[in-house]
């Protein structure tokens, strides 16, 4: 009977969030029909929410997992996912090719990625770890997320030009994207090429070949051995099998029957990312419609009431010089919009810049000075938190994690209780922070997207995720005490 009524009062909750979201979304578009731009974001935001819970999607329970105790569940399904991601996005920029965006390649992707995945194993969570388990009610995680916001903030408005300018412009390879490199077009930003070529370049190379190098080296270095070993016990039970007096040896069937069920052991993560890959697919493509037709290229021009007259829409039209009836009468003026009446607004899944928007914010209206720099002053600015297109996607992936994990009764309060768990997520936060700042973006932003449309950047931060990733788990394994790694960290591994 106690379950029973704790059953129903999870549900009646989590039915209370999802009613929050919608008469929220009511009143967003009954303010201006605009805003049904943002709430796309924050319902895209609370489908991922659903998802993640569900698959437990965490990059830092990926490498800590893996390399720790040799359980490679999560970091297989999410090497599946970024190769259902990478078919989405060839298919989505053969129709939008300003979508096709090649990041740079430099010594700041293995900085950035090693800092970041060094700081990711210490807070028990990656950036989209983080956020949800917050909505599963982690405190310890709303810890972190608050550290990487702030510690991004900071270091954008102190360190990070000077960076900048002394480690990346002009320390780079640019535009070097895999259809470029073997159809052309490297240098040339208005080139345009087939949903094959892409399919052949982007995917094909940069994510299915190497993304399958790795899946077959886990495959030998982690499951093969204990796989075989069973394997060979089970032959030697068969009748017959030894009849002529060997030994019973698993045969090349064998390896690939150890291979997919190295596969197939990580079906609830695999599932989430392949979804997670086809949401965003979707989340471009009803972005870029409401940017048709609603007529602006950047929020930040709806906030401001000024068109950014005669740019391209992903539709190829021209925007109007007049703004529509369907647009607030606010004007929005600097900071809250960029010199350039911009707020961050990529039309795509994203993490971590939206959370150093809302640090940003917080120190602005503190009184601290963090404009003075090209991040908030000349790209991003810093907008109210409500209207903040990418900080609603955050903000509705913790709602739909609690509105998940409410139904599936996994919904728990849980805070910090001791200096380390404290010193865990804020130190961790912290790092994550200053890794996603150096290395221009975090394990989604600076990997997963990247990876995905074919830039070999990724690999690089990938690389330095490892890195961070090892070092970290080197020390938890051999300084730290064990009840502290068992109890005051979240590790939360799949086993």
């Amino acid at each position: 009977m106690a379950d029973a009524t704790a059953s129903s009062r999870h549900k009646i909750y989590a039915i209370g969030v999802f009613g929050f979201v919608a008469i929220l979304s009511i009143l967003y578009y009954l303010s201006a029909p605009v805003y049904i731009y943002i709430i796309a974001y924050m319902w895209f935001g609370f489908i991922y929410g659903i998802l993640q819970q569900y698959g437990r999607f965490c990059f830092a329970s990926a490498f800590r997992d893996l390399i720790m105790v040799k359980v490679p569940r999560m970091f297989v399904g999410i090497i599946i996912g970024l190769i259902m991601l990478s078919i989405v996005n060839s298919y989505i920029v053969s129709v939008y090719p300003d979508k096709y965006i090649i990041e740079s390649i430099g010594f700041h992707g293995l900085l950035g990625g090693a800092i970041f995945g060094l700081g990711m194993v210490f807070a028990g969570g990656c950036a989209t770890g983080s956020l949800y388990k917050t909505g599963e009610g982690n405190m310890i995680s709303f810890t972190v997320l608050m550290a990487l916001a702030f510690s991004q903030a900071i270091f954008q408005a102190t360190a990070f030009d000077w960076f900048k300018s002394h480690f990346i412009d002009g320390k780079t390879l640019n535009d070097v994207g895999l259809t470029k490199v073997l159809f052309g077009g490297i240098g040339n930003h208005t080139a345009k090429y087939s949903f094959i070529q892409h399919l052949l370049g982007d995917t094909l190379i940069n994510a299915v070949l190497v993304g399958l190098l790795l899946l077959i080296g886990v495959y030998v270095f982690v499951v093969r051995k204990p796989f075989l070993k069973r394997r060979a016990r089970q032959i030697a039970a068969t009748a017959g099998a030894t009849a002529d007096g060997g030994t019973a040896k698993p045969g090349f069937k064998d390896e690939l029957a150890g291979f997919w069920s190295m596969i197939s052991a990580s079906r609830r993560t695999s599932i989430a990312a392949i979804l997670i890959g086809i949401v965003a697919g979707a989340q471009i493509f009803t972005l870029a419609w409401l940017q048709n037709r609603y007529d602006f290229t950047n929020f930040g021009q709806v906030l401001a009431g000024k068109p950014a007259a005669g740019a391209p829409l992903p539709n190829g039209s021209k925007v109007s010089p007049t703004p529509p009836s369907s647009w607030p009468q606010t004007h929005a003026t600097y900071p809250a919009v960029s010199h350039n009446n911009t707020v961050f607004d990529p039309g795509y899944w994203y993490i971590t810049t939206q959370e150093a928007m809302f640090g940003g914010w917080v120190l602005h209206h503190i009184g601290f000075s963090v404009t003075n720099n090209s991040y908030f002053g000349q790209d991003n600015g810093i907008p109210n938190p409500w209207l903040s297109p990418a900080l609603l996607l955050s903000i509705g992936l913790i709602l739909g994690a609690s509105f998940k994990g409410l139904m599936a009764r996994e919904f728990k309060w849980k805070f910090p209780h001791s200096k380390a768990q404290w010193a865990y997520a804020v130190g961790g936060g912290t790092l994550m922070g200053v890794g996603a700042r150096i290395g221009l973006g975090c394990n989604i932003g600076a990997f997963y997207g990247p990876a995905a449309f074919g830039n070999p950047s990724a690999w690089v931060f990938f690389v330095g995720l490892f890195i961070g990733a090892a070092l970290a788990a080197r020390y938890i394994n051999f300084f730290a005490n064990r009840k502290m790694a068992s109890d005051e960290m979240d590790f939360d591994i799949q086993l």
